[in-house]
């Protein structure tokens, strides 16, 4: 069984480099869905054999109860006023040295408002990466979990391949500028979320939108 769950691993660490290089080295939709696939369903196995030895080791427990149970009841009761003195003791020193934990948000909450914030300063950070092209980009908030950009209309037009390049630039400018902007005002990572980006054409047509859910990608809606 431990093989298999080496092998497993092995597997994903194989798919999640796929990904890497057939989005990256060698855009390839097809193989990089392919990878995508292989990663989830063996991220999914491995998941349920730690569900399986999770519920062996709990299925353990009840027959540990009633040996202790038993040792207790023939020992005497000197011995149990001892040992129920120990175990309140031990009882007290956990509720002292171990507190409950609480995660709490350091930051402001990330709004409708955050998001559009964001937003403007995401057109100016990538028209100013753009300058020395004929290119400008728009970009709308939609809610607080959603950016619109628009490109010039002529980008309809495009090859996937071309449409898939500029979408996975355009990607990894929003990534970057969200991470570098959320700290710089404040905002919590670990409870403020980079918003989903859809580029579009100027007509409203969308070009590629981001997708995933273990690793976050790029893609192309359009048949070109």
């Amino acid at each position: 069984m431990e093989i298999l769950k080496n092998f497993l691993s092995l597997i994903v660490l194989v798919s999640a480099a796929g990904i890497w290089y057939f989005i990256k080295k060698r855009p390839n939709t097809k193989y990089r869905n392919i990878s995508i696939a292989v990663l989830i369903i063996c991220i999914f196995i491995i998941g349920i054999f730690f569900k399986e030895n999770k519920t062996k080791i709990e299925s353990t427990k009840p027959a540990t109860t009633q040996v202790a149970s038993s040792s207790s009841s023939e020992s005497s009761e000197s011995t149990e006023s001892t040992e129920s003195s120990k175990e309140d003791k031990v009882s007290e020193s956990k509720s002292r040295t171990s507190p409950s934990k609480e995660i709490k948000n350091d930051g402001p909450e990330y709004t409708e408002a955050s998001n559009t914030q964001f937003a403007t300063h995401l057109t100016t950070e990538i028209n100013n990466q753009l300058a020395d092209t004929d290119y400008q980009v728009v970009t709308k908030p939609v809610g607080k979990n959603v950016i619109y950009l628009y490109l010039p209309q002529e980008a309809k037009y495009y090859s996937k391949v071309e449409i898939q390049q500029i979408a996975d630039k355009l990607y990894q400018i929003k990534e970057t500028t969200f991470k570098n902007w959320a700290i710089e005002n404040g905002y919590d990572l670990s409870f403020a979320n980079s918003p989903n980006l859809y580029v579009k054409a100027e007509d409203n047509t969308t070009l590629a939108e981001e997708n995933g859910i273990i690793n976050k990608s790029m893609k192309v809606k359009v048949n070109n």
